[in-house]
C-alpha cells in the first residue's frame, strides 16, 4: 500500500487534483480481462482508530486477503491473513485492539448448517491474535451477535452477546471477553425470550430486548432493582416490529425505529420511565446507526442514491459537509470517524469512480486517498449510468438504472435485465462490478427497482406484498417495453440475469413472458417455492407459517396463507417449465445456506425432463454472496460466455 497522497484544501481545486487516476493508455473495455471486474475490491472496510492516528483495512492481492493495521502516515504495524474465512468487517475495540468479523459455518444453532458471526481480536501493539470465546467459563457457541466496548478493572474489554449451550433450552447471554486472550466469562444470563441487550460499559444490562417465538410480540424491559424485569415498551406486529438500534443521546435512553403505516420514525425513549423523549421523522427506512465509543448515537443513515444521514453530532456533520461539497456528483458513504470527529473516513464511487476511500483530517484541513477499490479497471472502461423513469402497466411510477457499454450510442442496444435480490432490497446509482463487466462486453444493463424494493418509501415496499411472480415480475418487462419504445434497446436481443430473488425473477420471466427474454441466467435462484419454505421450516424448527418470521416475510410477498398454499405451485418456475422457450444457465454455490443448492438442482431436473436447454454449474466452496474471487470469476466467465452465445451483442 502506497503512502497517502495528501492535498491541502484551499479551494475546490484540491479535489480534481486528488482524484485524478494515474495516467493510462486508452484501453478498449472489451479488452479489460474479466478478472479485473470479478476480483474482490483491492481495499475495503477502512476504519480509523479512536485517536485518529491509525487505520485498519482489508487488502486483497489475488486470492490472498490480509487485514492491515497501519499509522495514518503509512507505516504498517501488523498484518493478519484472513484468506481462509468469509471476512465481513473490522471494528476498533480499544486504542490498541482491532476486531476482525467473519462468517463461519455452524451446525449447533439450527437444524442443518448456517453461517454465524465470529470475532478475532488483533493487538496492534503486540501483534497477538486471539479468537473471542474460543475458551470460556461456560459451554458457549463460538458465535457473537452483539458487542459493546467497556472497561473491567480499569482496562479496556468488550461485552458480547452469545448462546450458552448448557442445558435445554439454550440461553442468550452476555460474556465479558479479555481482549488479549479472547477468554469469555458469563456476566448475565438471559431468559428464554431474550433476543438482545443494551449493555453499559461496566457490563451491567441497561435493557433487555425480548421477542416472542414468532417475533410478533416485542418487549423492551429494564431491571426493576430486585432481580426482576419491568416492561417499559411493548407492541404486537404481525409484520415489521420495532428495530432497536442501541442507546440514544446517553445511556439512559434507547433509540428504536417504528413503522407506522407508510411513515418511519426514529423514537428515543427513556429507560427509566418508558416515555418518548424525541421523535425524528426519517426520510426513509434506517439503514444503520453510527455510535461513538461511548455508545452515543451520532448519526443514522437511510437508504438512497445520495446516502443521507440524520446527524446528532454537529462536529461529525461538519466534516461530512466538507466532503459532500467537494465530491459532488459522487455517491458518498460515511465509514468511520475518530473520537473528536476531526478524522473521518468516507467512501466514494460514481460514473468515473470504481470506488475510492478518502481520509479527511479536519484539524489539518487536509484530505488523503487511502486506496482505490478496483485499481485494475481503467476509468475509460467504466460505462455511464443513467436513471430511467417509467410507468408500470397499472400506472405505478417506477425507476431503474441503465448502464451503457462505453462508447456505444444509446440506440438499439442488446439488453441484460438484472433484477436485484431480496426482494426487499435495492440497487444504487453506483459502480456495480457485475453490471459494468457485462457492459464492457457490449450490453446495456438495466436494474429495475420493482415494487417491493426497499429504500423508496414504505408505499413502494408495501406495493410488493402479494405480488411475487405477479406485478413484481411484470414491473421488469414493463421497463423493457419502455426502453424499446424509446429506441434505446433492441426488443429481439433481451436476456435476464439475476441472483437470489433476482435468480427467481430470471426463471419466472422465462416461464411467464417467453416472448420478452431469449435466455436467462439464474444465480442461486429460488425455483420451487413449496420446497424452499419446507426447507426453511425444517431449519428453523417451526411448524407453521405464522410462527416462523422468515417464512412470514416470504409469504407476505408471495400472497400465500401457508407454505402449502396451492398458489406457491403456480408461482414456482420448476413446476411450470412447459412454456419456457430459450436456454437457461443455472449457477449455485455448494455452501449456500440462504437458498439451498437443491433449488437449482430441482430446476435443472425439471428442465431436462421437459427437454429444455439447460446447464447447471456448481461452484465449490462458494456461499450465497459471491464471497470468493476464484468463484466470482468462474461465475462471471460462465455468464458472459452464455450471453455471447445466445444473445451476441453485435
Amino acid at each position: 500500500m502506497h503512502r497517502h497522497l495528501t492535498v491541502f484544501i484551499g479551494a475546490l481545486v484540491w479535489l480534481s487534483a486528488l482524484i485524478a487516476a494515474p495516467a493510462q493508455a486508452q484501453v478498449r473495455p472489451q479488452d479489460v480481462p474479466l478478472d479485473a471486474w470479478a476480483s474482490l475490491p483491492a481495499i475495503s472496510s477502512v476504519t480509523v482508530s479512536d485517536d485518529g492516528t491509525r487505520l485498519a483495512y482489508l487488502r486483497r492481492e489475488g486470492e490472498r486477503s490480509v487485514v492491515v493495521v497501519q499509522s495514518t502516515a503509512g507505516d504498517v504495524l501488523v498484518t493478519v491473513d484472513v484468506s481462509d474465512r468469509r471476512f465481513t468487517g473490522l471494528q476498533w475495540l480499544s486504542p490498541d485492539h482491532v476486531g476482525i468479523w467473519s462468517l463461519v459455518l455452524e451446525t449447533r444453532l439450527t437444524v442443518g448448517i448456517s453461517h454465524q458471526p465470529q470475532l478475532d481480536i488483533v493487538n496492534a501493539r503486540t501483534q497477538n491474535v486471539a479468537r473471542a470465546l474460543r475458551s470460556a467459563d461456560r459451554s458457549v457457541v463460538n458465535a457473537i451477535y452483539g458487542l459493546t466496548r467497556g472497561e473491567y478493572r480499569g482496562e479496556p474489554t468488550i461485552y458480547v452477546e452469545a448462546v450458552t449451550s448448557e442445558g435445554s433450552p439454550w440461553t442468550y447471554d452476555v460474556y465479558r471477553v479479555d481482549l488479549d486472550n479472547g477468554r469469555g466469562r458469563r456476566v448475565a444470563t438471559g431468559q428464554q425470550d431474550a433476543s438482545g441487550y443494551l449493555i453499559r460499559p461496566d457490563g451491567s444490562v441497561a435493557a433487555r430486548i425480548a421477542r416472542s417465538e414468532d417475533s410478533t410480540r416485542f418487549r423492551l424491559a429494564t431491571p426493576d432493582g430486585s432481580g426482576g424485569w419491568r416492561t417499559i415498551y411493548e407492541t404486537v406486529s404481525l409484520l415489521d416490529g420495532p428495530g432497536v438500534w442501541g442507546f440514544g443521546h446517553d445511556r439512559d435512553h434507547a433509540m428504536i425505529s417504528v413503522t407506522e403505516g407508510q411513515d418511519v420514525n426514529l423514537v428515543e425513549i427513556s429507560l427509566k420511565t418508558g416515555e418518548t423523549v424525541k421523535t425524528t421523522r426519517m426520510p426513509d427506512a434506517p439503514s444503520g446507526p453510527f455510535y461513538d465509543r461511548y455508545d452515543r448515537l451520532v448519526a443514522m443513515g437511510t437508504y438512497g442514491d445520495d446516502a443521507s444521514y440524520t446527524f446528532f453530532e454537529p462536529d461529525l456533520e461538519a466534516g461530512w459537509t466538507v466532503m459532500t461539497q467537494g465530491l459532488s456528483g459522487r455517491r458518498l458513504t460515511l465509514e468511520s470517524f475518530s473520537d473528536d470527529f476531526q478524522t473521518v473516513v468516507v467512501h466514494s464511487d460514481g460514473v468515473s469512480d470504481s470506488g475510492t476511500y478518502f481520509l479527511y483530517n479536519g484539524a489539518a484541513r487536509s484530505v488523503s486517498v487511502v486506496g482505490r477499490s478496483y485499481p485494475n479497471v481503467p476509468v475509460d472502461a467504466i460505462g455511464p449510468i443513467f436513471i430511467i423513469n417509467y410507468k408500470a402497466a397499472d400506472g405505478m411510477d417506477l425507476m431503474g438504472y441503465l448502464t451503457l457499454p462505453p462508447g456505444r450510442e444509446l440506440k438499439d442496444l442488446p439488453l441484460v435485465v438484472m433484477p436485484h435480490g431480496g426482494p426487499a432490497s435495492r440497487d444504487y446509482l453506483e459502480f456495480n462490478w457485475r453490471a459494468q463487466a457485462l457492459a464492457s462486453r457490449g450490453y446495456a444493463v438495466f436494474q429495475p427497482q420493482f415494487r417491493g424494493s426497499d429504500g423508496f418509501g414504505e408505499a413502494h415496499l408495501q406495493a410488493g406484498y402479494g405480488e411475487w411472480g405477479r406485478k413484481m415480475q411484470t414491473d421488469l418487462s414493463d421497463g423493457v417495453k419502455h426502453l424499446v419504445e424509446e429506441g434505446m434497446v433492441d426488443a429481439e436481443r433481451v436476456c435476464i440475469v439475476g441472483a437470489s430473488y433476482g435468480g427467481y425473477a430470471a426463471l419466472q420471466g422465462m416461464v411467464t413472458e417467453p416472448g420478452v427474454y431469449r435466455c436467462a441466467v439464474s444465480i442461486a435462484g429460488v425455483s420451487d417455492l413449496p420446497a424452499m419454505l419446507e426447507a426453511e421450516a425444517r431449519q428453523r424448527g417451526s411448524g407453521t407459517t405464522s410462527q416462523n418470521p422468515v417464512i412470514r416475510y416470504w409469504a407476505r410477498f408471495m400472497g400465500a396463507d401457508s407454505r402449502r398454499d396451492s398458489i406457491l405451485q403456480e408461482l414456482s418456475p420448476a413446476r411450470n417449465v412447459g412454456s419456457i422457450q430459450g436456454p437457461i444457465l443455472l449457477i449455485h454455490g455448494r455452501d449456500d445456506t440462504v437458498v439451498p443448492l437443491n433449488q437449482s438442482q430441482i430446476m435443472d431436473r425439471a428442465l431436462r425432463s421437459a427437454g429444455k436447454e439447460t446447464q447447471l454449474i456448481i461452484l465449490e466452496g462458494e456461499d450465497h454472496w459471491a464471497s470468493y474471487a476464484p468463484t466470482r470469476l468462474a461465475m462471471l466467465e460462465a455468464t458472459v460466455a452464455f450471453l455471447l452465445e445466445h444473445n451476441p451483442p453485435d
